[in-house]
């Protein structure tokens, strides 16, 4: 008696040289750094859409457009503050290039991890990613409620921050620097040892 067999599309392998001992082998395509960094290159965030990375270009995406957002309405303000303006506006262009470089580094990393499978496990610790530790955990949330106070204290205009920036305003942007730059340093001296 014959009982159909339930899988039937499954050729039964032998000793026979004619099949392969393995499964077949097909490369996966490489993501190419030119499309990411032209797709960043027009639309901050596509670059990483491309490669994969959707989280990382929804952040970039969300800090241009939070940054375009705190620009336009400080300026529409009746008395508004050429520092706080200008100090905004100049987040612009860091976001930008920093997209735009990351986009094309992020491309050999994910190329890696396509051509290694489960064994890029190790290459990991070389690729240190600060905007996925920044959005992971109460990272995010911390951000997003400083972004928030900072957008009501300048749009509220309260009389202590008119002050700060009419005493300062010229400086802060160069005092911001300068303390972002001490900190970058510390960290990379904290890291080299």
């Amino acid at each position: 008696m014959n009982v159909p067999q339930e899988h039937s599309h499954i050729p039964s392998y032998s000793d026979d040289p004619s099949y392969p001992r393995y499964a077949p082998y097909y490369p996966i395509a490489k993501k190419r750094k030119w499309k990411a960094g032209i797709l960043s290159f027009m639309v901050p965030g596509t670059g990483h859409f491309y490669l994969g990375l959707m989280q990382r270009g929804l952040f970039i995406m969300m800090l241009l457009i939070l940054d375009i957002f705190i620009i336009t309405s400080l300026a529409n303000q009746a008395d508004p503050s050429v520092a706080a303006v200008t100090l905004f506006a100049l987040f612009i262009p860091v976001i930008y290039f920093y997209n735009l470089f990351d986009a094309l580094q992020a491309t050999d990393h994910v190329n890696n991890r396509l051509e290694l499978g489960e064994f890029s496990g190790s290459q990991d610790i070389e690729f240190h990613d600060p905007l996925q530790k920044l959005i992971k955990g109460t990272n995010m949330g911390v951000i997003l409620v400083a972004a928030g106070a900072v957008f009501f204290l300048l749009s509220n205009k309260p009389m202590w921050v008119t002050g700060l920036f009419d005493l300062m305003g010229s400086y802060l942007g160069s005092v911001v620097l300068v303390l972002a730059g001490i900190a970058m340093y510390l960290l990379d001296s904290r890291k080299n040892k």
